[in-house]
């Protein structure tokens, strides 16, 4: 379609425009998602410069009517962004039918299904609860608790399971909503879950994290920069468990970040250096241009992130406070 706008006429130039492409909607010249004129075209049709053009499809995109996309041009929109199409109106309705009848095979209302809804969009149920994480050793557990904390946005709590005697952590874990532990120390975090009544979730390692670590090994020397070594023995057999061979395992080294003359000579002799995150940053000045730094802002695997979210979120409310299941 063409746009011809008036600079003469009494009409407003932005009522001139709506008028014709309201028209054109009503007789099916033009469709919602249709390119409309160039800036330049109409523009050009009309004898105007192009800054009042472009200042005419501004205000029909406030209101609503087009869509201005960045490197495309201008396209009909036809509704306003919170008015729904009848055809819309209908998907969206057997969307929700559709949700609230697989709702209602697990036992949920639909005023408890709606309530589910709003504690998931507004996620209000967070600032109640908290999560404790246990584990062997002083780096892992500081290192999940904080990336837990970093993306849920969640009270955490970390735990050594070496530690778990005294009448702080006690509280801690009643207080708890649910315990988070690797697959290492299942048997031990299920004892604990069973015995102050909470909630289990595992956590696992992002997929590319542990082969990351092996590939490198496998090309060179690599050193580890962390804020306690006390893990590395058993993470080292974990690497032989899974693949690596003993004389690349020999190339994997560990330092904690705490000592810096320590960090730079060994990084010296490193093709490679992964810096934990609970290390100070500044610390890569300490690694050589020759040598590759791996560094990771998420360890832990998307899934075990979301099972701690979701549980979180809607636990308390309908089944889900019923069952309080080990996942």
């Amino acid at each position: 379609m063409k746009i011809r706008l008036d600079r003469i006429a009494q009409e407003p130039l932005v009522s001139q425009a709506r008028d014709q492409i309201v028209s054109a909607l009503h007789a099916g010249v033009v469709r919602r998602g249709d390119r409309l004129p160039s800036l330049r075209q109409v523009a050009d049709l009309s004898r105007l410069n192009v800054k009042t053009v472009l200042k005419v499809y501004t205000l029909l995109a406030g209101e609503g009517l087009l869509e201005m996309r960045q490197g495309s041009g201008a396209f009909v929109t036809a509704y306003d962004p919170g008015e729904f199409e009848p055809a819309q109106a209908v998907r969206l309705a057997r969307f929700i039918r559709r949700h609230l009848d697989e709702a209602s095979g697990m036992s949920l209302t639909p005023g408890a299904y709606a309530s589910l809804i709003t504690s998931l969009t507004t996620r209000g149920a967070l600032a109640r609860q908290s999560v404790v994480v246990l584990e062997c050793n002083r780096e892992q557990v500081d290192l999940y608790a904080e990336e837990i904390t970093r993306r849920v946005g969640v009270r955490t709590h970390a735990l050594m399971l070496s530690d778990l005697h005294g009448k702080k952590s006690a509280a801690l874990l009643r207080g708890s909503s649910v315990l988070v532990v690797t697959d290492f120390h299942m048997k031990e975090g299920a004892a604990i879950a069973q015995k102050f009544r909470r909630p289990i979730i595992r956590l696992r390692l992002r997929r590319d994290f542990l082969p990351t670590l092996i590939d490198a090994a496998r090309r060179g020397r690599v050193l580890m920069v962390v804020s306690s070594t006390a893990f590395i023995p058993a993470f080292k057999k974990a690497l032989v468990l899974l693949g690596l061979h003993k004389e690349h395992l020999e190339r994997i080294t560990a330092v904690e970040g705490s000592h810096r003359p320590a960090v730079s000579r060994a990084a010296a002799r490193s093709d490679a250096v992964y810096l934990s995150p609970l290390c100070d940053r500044s610390l890569r000045a300490e690694i050589p241009k020759s040598a590759r730094l791996i560094a990771f802002n998420t360890h832990l695997d998307a899934d075990s992130i979301e099972e701690i979210e979701s549980w979180l979120l809607l636990s308390g409310r309908g089944a889900a406070a019923r069952k309080r299941p080990t996942v």
